[in-house]
């Protein structure tokens, strides 16, 4: 990954205008590259984690609608689709590559007829109370208005719904990001700086669900890298 130019060839291309390199813009390589980074995320995440907010294995194991959002290489979809069969599963991403090896990745995994594919940014999405359930894995960070992005998550979601988002657990001040976690986090964000994103705290996460309406807000550590933080509609 760290040999592929969109790491460091674009950062001195990039750093003196300023100009942001977004995930449709790299290479097919360098997506095949990363498509794994978020695999043990999501085997933290599913089921352990998802367990331990109340009431919301209890909608997947009944049938929910489910969407996952940035769903990359699909790794997601498939655990959730293998972990939970009576839900009914939509992927969203901004980049028409990653959606392709989505497709192949739940298909290889026997999922492939339930599992329907949205091509959207995060701020472009626009659905209305259709979904019980949204998810986003190490992603959400990486929202370019995460303002706008939390409205549209809570209009897609039915009265009652979840909104569950996994990731860095990113310090709130600056002695925090001193810490050998913190450290990590912030190290493999290296590309991430390129497209914008924002070293944002588990605290801005959860006052930002309660500024958009959000209920029952809370969030909880998984490991000292992977937090997770949840609201209801």
């Amino acid at each position: 990954m760290f040999g592929q130019p969109e790491i460091f060839d674009k950062f001195d291309e990039n750093l003196p205008s300023g100009k942001r390199t977004w995930w449709d813009e790299v290479s097919p390589e360098f997506i095949g590259a990363v498509s794994g980074t978020g695999r043990p995320f999501f085997n933290r995440v599913i089921p352990g984690g998802l367990s331990k907010i109340p009431g919301f294995v209890e909608k997947l194991e009944a049938g929910a609608s489910v969407l996952e959002l940035t769903s990359g290489a699909g790794h997601g979809l498939a655990k959730l689709a293998g972990q939970y069969p009576n839900i009914a599963l939509t992927g969203l991403d901004g980049d028409a590559y990653s959606i392709t090896l989505a497709e192949a990745t739940v298909a290889a995994a026997g999922h492939g007829d339930r599992v329907r594919f949205v091509k959207s940014t995060l701020e472009d999405f626009s659905e209305a109370e259709k979904y019980d359930l949204i998810f986003i894995n190490i992603s959400w960070h990486e929202a370019r208005d995460i303002d706008l992005a939390a409205k549209n998550v809570r209009n897609a979601l039915k009265p009652g719904g979840y909104f569950v988002i996994s990731d860095f657990p990113f310090p709130a001040d600056k002695e925090g990001l001193r810490t050998i976690p913190a450290r990590v986090m912030s190290g493999i964000q290296y590309f991430e700086a390129q497209i914008g994103d924002q070293l944002v705290s588990t605290e801005t996460f959860v006052q930002l669900l309660i500024d958009h309406g959000f209920e029952d807000v809370d969030s909880f550590i998984i490991s000292p890298v992977h937090n997770v933080i949840y609201g209801k509609k």
